[in-house]
């Protein structure tokens, strides 16, 4: 992975600041690292196409 740029900390830092997050100076790194991974992820999900004819989840049981 690429050194995140100092774009990615200033968001990160301001997202925190945001939600009231104390985020340590250490721990950033691994919060970008995470965020790309779940951007990833919601690319992956937004992609996939469902014919009309699933049935939509009403409950979900763990």
């Amino acid at each position: 992975m690429t050194a995140p740029s100092s774009n990615q900390e200033n968001l990160v830092r301001a997202r925190a600041a945001a939600i009231g997050l104390d985020l340590s100076p250490s721990c950033l790194p691994g919060v970008i690292s995470n965020s790309a991974l779940l951007a990833h992820y919601a690319k992956l999900v937004e992609q996939h196409t469902l014919p009309d004819t699933c049935e939509p989840a009403y409950e979900y049981i763990p």
